[in-house]
């Protein structure tokens, strides 16, 4: 009773106090307030015990705030796991996040308490606070809110069970793969007069022993929605999901960008094996080259050659063009050319690019999605450009690679956004607003969470970087530009939290969750080109961590576009009946160089070709180097 009393008052203090303080014409408006009991764990002299967390929620009227009090210490992640939590429940409900401010107030007989196994947990009170709905007090839940709304793996799910049984709940919601776990019991052996003890593992199915010993039936959930349905009988929709509807003049444009570009690689890859053929290098050297030609730049036109109307095929056709261009200037750079002028040009590309797209105003639903895929082209290719300038001093040909890609994506990107009109702005500064402060929050989040875990990933890195390239944006108000990095960093943080938890629990729940939920924002709507762009890359992706990436990218940069259509009054279509189905290809279409097939040793030969490239480049400077000193 004391459990239920304490937060209760906590609540009251605090309404009292918000009413108190604020002037008659600025006083906020309780929205409402709700409790949750939440499992813990806690350290003691045996191992580790469960424990009860009580989590409560005051709501009012505000500007996006989240405050988190404690009596016990909590982890650093904690506020990130409070913030995940309120603006995943505010998608759920459809109601604006930024009017809303959230007091949490939590007490523990934990020393410590963790931030985010409570994630869901914090999640259902903030449900019940908004909605009003009383929350189901014989469930409990544990789990990892990720930013998406689906549920991510913890540890002590065997404590926190047993501590909820203790409390009489009767049923507990765990991640999925958490109901069989792992736990330890202690052995006692006999040393001479005294005694050791020891720990050994023991494997349960706690589905099966929960419910026999305590009573207690464990179930898995994967969404949070799937949490919410046992917590308030929540009614989940099945999700209507059809093949995305592409119109004719849509297909039209993908038709006319995959031509030109088709050409284009063609006439570089021709022009790269004449340029290699035609220099000075030894023949060693420029059969290696030319081998680099054909197992890379070649098969990407092959593949899009025997898929012409999907537009997945297009970014190979881009890569193809790039590994033309980079072995064209590893070529000048091994013969001491001056490579000055290709930096600059593409300085000033990229510059340009920027500008352009700034000042271009789309005059419909098509035009905006063309307007968002190109201004993603262009921020990827100026990190591209920026990573040259960095590795140039310890690494020049990888610097000379992304040089190349840069100029690949400039090429791309102008095909998208030819014939849109140029000389007004599109009104996109509160779609960059919201999406900078959604990745803000997504960001730190998930990376104090997989700090802890050891797991590095590319993409967790990758939205760092575009995450700072979303605030310098905004900060010299490209507003439209600073939006699409915003959302490729959250993308690219949620793809990380997922591909850590898929890995934690084994299983493919989360690639078919996200799966599901790009396929249903795509069908919402006719001509989504931006979203289907990425999907349709997922489906050559091989590994999960890419498909993971193209998924959550097709999802934020689709949702960006329709927001940025309501703001600057873009009518969307309705879908319509399917005309045809997405083509699909057999090779990954890469927008950074070539990472090989999936396999580890597909990966081992890959790294093996680029390390045999480079070492074949550094041989043959030697032997001209020698050559011209005997020479003299």
């Amino acid at each position: 009773m004391r459990r239920i009393l304490v937060p209760l008052l906590l609540i009251l203090i605090i309404g009292l106090g918000l009413i108190s303080s604020a002037s008659p014409y600025n006083q906020l408006k309780i929205i409402g307030s709700a409790w949750i009991l939440a499992p813990a764990v806690t350290q003691t002299e045996t191992g580790y015990a469960g424990s009860a967390t009580n989590i409560s929620v005051f709501i009012t009227e505000g500007w996006g705030d989240v405050y988190v009090s404690t009596y016990s210490l909590t982890q650093e992640d904690f506020q990130g796991a409070a913030t995940a939590a309120t603006r995943v429940i505010s998608n759920v409900l459809g109601v604006d996040f930024n009017k809303y401010n959230f007091y949490f107030k939590v007490q523990s007989d934990a020393v410590i308490v963790g931030g985010p196994s409570a994630g869901v947990a914090m999640a259902v009170v903030v449900y019940s606070a908004l909605t009003g709905k009383p929350i189901n007090r014989s469930i409990a839940v544990t789990g990892m809110i990720s930013p998406d709304g689906t549920v991510g793996p913890v540890g002590g799910v065997y404590e926190k069970a047993q501590a909820m049984a203790s409390s009489g709940v009767k049923v507990f919601l765990v991640p999925p793969g958490e109901s069989v776990v792992t736990t330890y019991k202690v052995v006692v052996h006999k040393v001479g007069p005294f005694q050791v003890y020891s720990t050994q593992p023991v494997r349960i199915n706690l589905t099966d022993y929960a419910l026999k010993n305590w009573n207690l039936r464990v179930v898995e959930v994967s969404t949070i929605e799937d949490a919410l349905h046992y917590f308030f009988n929540y009614n989940i929709t099945p999700n209507s999901i059809t093949i995305p509807y592409v119109s004719s003049s849509a297909r039209s444009k993908i038709d006319m960008i995959w031509q030109a570009l088709e050409q284009t690689a063609s006439l570089e890859l021709y022009n790269a094996k004449a340029y290699v053929n035609q220099s000075t290098l030894t023949s060693f050297t420029k059969s290696a080259l030319v081998n680099y030609l054909n197992t890379y730049a070649q098969p990407y036109i092959q593949t899009a050659r025997q898929n012409p109307h999907d537009i997945g095929t297009i970014p190979l056709l881009t890569s193809s063009i790039a590994i033309s261009r980079w072995i064209k200037l590893l070529v000048d750079y091994s013969l001491n050319k001056n490579i000055d002028t290709q930096v600059s040009s593409t300085r000033e590309n990229i510059s340009k690019l920027i500008l352009t797209i700034q000042n271009t105003y789309p005059r419909n639903f098509q035009e905006l999605n063309y307007l968002v895929i190109a201004g993603d082209l262009a921020i990827r290719a100026s990190r591209l450009f920026n990573d040259s300038a960095k590795l140039w001093s310890q690494d020049p040909q990888t610097a000379l690679q992304n040089l190349a890609y840069a100029t690949a994506l400039v090429d791309e990107a102008k095909h998208w956004i030819n014939g849109l009109p140029v000389g007004a702005t599109l009104d996109a500064r509160q779609s960059a607003s919201t999406y900078l402060s959604i990745a803000r929050s997504t960001w730190p989040y998930v990376y104090a969470v997989l700090s802890q875990t050891g797991y590095s990933s590319t993409s967790l890195d990758l939205s760092s970087t575009y995450y700072s390239a979303s605030v310098s944006l905004y900060g010299s108000g490209y507003y439209v530009l600073a939006s699409i990095a915003a959302a490729r960093s959250i993308a690219l943080a949620e793809s990380s939290m997922l591909d850590f938890q898929g890995r934690a629990v084994g299983s493919p729940v989360y690639l078919e969750v996200s799966s599901t939920r790009a396929q249903t924002i795509l069908s919402s709507t006719a001509d989504l080109i931006s979203g289907i762009y990425f999907y349709n890359q997922s489906r050559y992706a091989t590994t999960d961590a890419d498909k993971l990436a193209y998924l959550k990218l097709a999802s934020e940069l689709a949702s960006l576009t329709l927001d940025l259509a309501k703001g600057a009054k873009i009518t969307a279509s309705p879908p319509k009946p399917v005309e045809e189905r997405p083509q699909t290809s057999i090779q990954p279409t890469p927008q950074t160089p070539p990472q090989g097939q999936g396999s580890l040793w597909d990966k081992i030969s890959s790294w093996l070709h680029d390390l045999y490239l480079k070492t074949v480049l550094y041989i043959d400077n030697i032997y001209r180097f020698l050559k011209k000193l005997i020479g003299r």
